[in-house]
This record gives C-alpha cells, sequence and structure tokens, in this order.
C-alpha cells in the first residue's frame, strides 16, 4: 500500500517539476491530452492516480485529506472522458495560447499535492 502511495506521489512530483522546468513539453502533452485517445489516456492514467491514492490512504499520516485529493483527481478523470472532445479542445487552445508561465504556476499544484502526499507518507510512524 505505502509504495502505491508513494508511487502515485512521484508521479504526481515528476509531472509538476517537468511543467515548472519545462513547460513546452508540457504544452505538447496538453495539446495531445485533448485529441480522441489522449483524453482517455489521461482519463484512465487519473482514474488509477486516484484509485490508488484513495485505497492507499492509510498508509500515510493524513489519510483523510489524501483520500479527497483521490476522490477528486478519480472524478476529474470521469468527468475528463465523458465531456466531449471540441470544448475540450477549445480549451487546450486557450490554455497553450496564455504561455509557459501559465503552465509553471498551473505545474505548482500538482508539485505540491505529490510532495504532500509523499511527505505525509514519508513520515507516517510504523507500528510497532
Amino acid at each position: 500500500m505505502k509504495a502505491l502511495l508513494l508511487l502515485s506521489a512521484a508521479v504526481l512530483t515528476l509531472l509538476g517539476l517537468t511543467g515548472v522546468f519545462w513547460p513546452e513539453g508540457m504544452m505538447d502533452l496538453a495539446k495531445y491530452s485533448f485529441t480522441t485517445s489522449g483524453t482517455y489516456a489521461v482519463g484512465a492514467l487519473r482514474i488509477l492516480i486516484g484509485t490508488f491514492l484513495f485505497l492507499c490512504a492509510k498508509a500515510s499520516r493524513t489519510p483523510r485529506t489524501v483520500r479527497v485529493i483521490g476522490a477528486v483527481i478519480f472524478t476529474v478523470g470521469i468527468v475528463g472522458v465523458l465531456l466531449s472532445h471540441e470544448p475540450a479542445q477549445r480549451l487546450s487552445e486557450w490554455f497553450v495560447a496564455k504561455g509557459a508561465d501559465t503552465f509553471r504556476i498551473v505545474a505548482c499544484l500538482p508539485l505540491a499535492v505529490g510532495l504532500f502526499i509523499g511527505g505525509s507518507t514519508l513520515t507516517k510512524n510504523s507500528p510497532k
């Protein structure tokens, strides 16, 4: 359980770091993620991470908070898959038009969430 939680935290942290230090790469990922196949791939990844966080939350120091974060990520994955592609494509174009600095700011969210989850998991005292 703890390993899955740390893996989810690592994925979120790496995603955030990539967005902060290489926003152009994240722009390309954003363009792909709003295509037909990309929507399903990103949705599946969100559903998987949200499920891991929700089910493995008891291995952290703050299980309720981690469960809420997992439920939010899971819900965003489901909603993203169910939305039509035209509004999502317009949103992607608008977001990419904002530029690299916007991506850097937005990338701080998964970075902070990943560091929070990783920190709360690593600092939990193991039962004796």
